[in-house]
């Protein structure tokens, strides 16, 4: 497949090109610092800003799959980071003619706040809470679009080893999640490229954490 990764020089943006072209991918990183980017066989850098639909149109073009690691530092609360670039992320993949997306999340944002438990949600509603409100006016977008659309929603993130069965749910599903849900930056990795192609996916919001599920 050919991916287009938004958020590439992020920590989890990172994992995700590295297991993309683990996997023979071809990856199309789409960055505001090339220079931060590790030059890689099927690995194209493009230069750009969230706000330059007609360059982002232009190079997602031909890609079977737009995925986004983007993240606001939690010292950023008031930023509006998802609210702005998603609108333009759905204009551009019109353009581009690509139809799923897969975008990153957070436990506790939306609807997925019926999903947590004391104490994570103490934090979803305090320091939390205006990341996840940004989060949600971004996401809001995605069900009037014509995307074929999938957020993931993992717990705080760490690093560390991937999971050989990550615990993932359907939010709809009304499943509870542990108090506080660690999750692997290389499992939320895994899951964004392990569903890409299941259409079961489509339209819903997935919880997850690095849980082993069995």
């Amino acid at each position: 497949m050919k991916l287009f990764i938004i958020g590439a020089t992020g920590r989890t943006g990172e994992e995700l090109v590295n297991q993309a072209l683990e996997k023979q991918n071809e990856v199309v990183a789409y960055v505001r610092h090339p220079e931060k980017m590790v030059k890689h066989q099927g690995l194209t850098i493009i230069t750009g800003e969230l706000n330059d639909i007609e360059v982002m149109a232009t190079s997602m073009k031909n890609c079977d799959a737009v995925l986004t690691a983007l993240g606001n530092p939690i010292s950023n609360i008031n930023g509006k980071l998802f609210a702005l670039a998603i609108p333009n992320i759905i204009e551009a993949m019109d353009k581009a003619k690509v139809k799923r997306l897969v975008s990153m999340s957070a436990l506790g944002v939306g609807k997925t706040f019926d999903n947590t438990r004391y104490p994570y949600r103490l934090g979803a509603k305090g320091f939390l809470k205006g990341n996840f409100a940004d989060h949600d006016a971004g996401e809001r977008q995605l069900p009037n679009s014509d995307l074929n659309w999938t957020t993931v929603h993992p717990g705080p993130l760490f690093n560390g080893e991937r999971t050989p069965h990550p615990l993932v749910r359907d939010a709809a599903s009304n499943y509870k999640m542990s108090g506080v849900p660690r999750t692997y930056r290389s499992d939320v990795a895994q899951v964004m490229l392990k569903i890409i192609n299941d259409p079961t996916t489509y339209g819903k919001q997935l919880i997850m954490s690095s849980k082993q599920d069995h």
